[in-house]
């Protein structure tokens, strides 16, 4: 499965909100999800007066960090990262394991199910990212019934909010634990949640 990480801007001429985008994250990994806006402003070779009109306040500041962490996983949950064009029992379990890597690669992951989470600009970032992806897994589930892969009577939207539910907090258990399971062993008991939640036919494939 191939699909972008975001691992920071590259080496290419950088607006400055996205310099300060950059900055705000490599402050926020390198000091255990604290940042002042003064350090991002100097690591970004900026004016800390760009960083306030470009974002307001160091809250703001995080929430776009946050965001931008979330926009991949839209891609991946929702968007094109996963091909469409395949049978839908396969292309999901992908797209479990596709967000299993994203999570357990990412250096912000474990922070922002961790230290961050209890930041209400973190907190008001997700709870839009989420209902974003409950819209779209409705219509997917939806999808899945028709096929005849979905149990007819459950109901999309009840089923896409237990599963997302569900499958964030696996995630952010997985990534904030001592040891963390293998990505296999994880995919697996989700998988397998997945598969008796929505009554899958041939979901142990």
């Amino acid at each position: 499965i191939q699909f972008i990480i975001y691992r920071g801007i590259g080496h290419v001429k950088l607006k400055s909100d996205a310099r300060l985008l950059k900055a705000a994250e490599e402050e926020l990994i390198e000091n255990d999800g604290r940042l002042e806006m003064l350090a991002v402003a100097k690591r970004a070779g900026l004016s800390t007066g760009l960083s306030y009109r470009y974002f307001g306040s160091k809250a703001g500041l995080i929430a776009a960090v946050v965001d931008h962490f979330y926009q991949p996983i839209r891609q991946i949950a929702v968007g094109e990262a996963i091909p469409l064009d395949q049978e839908w029992t396969e292309r999901e379990k992908r797209r479990v394991s596709a967000l299993i890597d994203y999570y357990y690669d990412h250096p912000l992951a474990e922070l922002i199910a961790g230290r961050l989470s209890r930041e209400p600009e973190v907190l008001d970032v997700e709870n839009e990212h989420m209902a974003k992806l409950l819209e779209a897994g409705k219509r997917n589930i939806a999808q899945g019934q028709r096929s005849g892969t979905v149990d007819p009577q459950l109901k999309p939207e009840i089923a896409v909010a237990l599963l997302m539910g569900g499958l964030t907090q696996a995630l952010n258990t997985a990534i904030t634990a001592k040891k963390r399971p293998a990505k296999s062993e994880l995919l697996n008991n989700i998988w397998r949640f997945t598969v008796s939640a929505l009554q899958l036919q041939g979901g142990q494939t």
